[in-house]
């Protein structure tokens, strides 16, 4: 059975779980880097997650505040990478990959790093520039992740 063959309900259904699982395959390769982030001692005060619980986790209650930055990275960004895709520059899952890190990382490193207190490009948290700048190898890492899977899965 191919694409065309599913029944409508499992067609609507395909974007989403392909959007869902691309962005939890990002989310592993990402969450494993700051594991290991953290085990180096790199950049000790730089935890987005905790940014991310402390932001949303109030807005969501306790229970479900500890697992929103993996639902935001799971969901909103696969979301938002398979709404982008058709218009990411270059047709190989590296450029498009690439292009949603730096549009994710300019949207990182100046409106997260405000709203979550610590300046513009992350300068208040008293590393200088170096959290914004590891954020884009953090970022281009997951993405391309994200956007290997995506690809995949829409091509099965």
């Amino acid at each position: 059975m191919n694409h065309g063959d599913l029944p409508p309900a499992l067609g609507l259904l395909r974007p989403l779980v392909t959007a869902v699982l691309a962005g939890l395959a990002g989310l592993a390769v990402h969450s494993t880097l700051m594991l290991v982030k953290d085990a180096f001692g790199i950049l000790p005060g730089f935890q987005p997650y905790d940014d991310f619980q402390r932001l949303l986790g109030g807005w969501a209650g306790a229970q479900l505040g500890s697992l929103v930055p993996y639902l935001t990275g799971a969901m909103i960004w696969g979301f938002l990478y398979a709404r982008l895709h058709p218009h990411l520059p270059g047709g190989s899952f590296w450029a498009k990959g690439l292009g949603f890190a730096l549009i994710a990382w300019g949207a990182m490193s100046t409106g997260f790093f405000l709203l979550a207190g610590h300046g513009l490009f992350g300068l208040r948290m008293g590393y200088g520039i170096w959290p914004a700048l590891f954020m884009l190898p953090m970022l281009a890492t997951f993405s391309l992740a994200l956007s290997f899977t995506h690809s995949r899965l829409r091509a099965a």
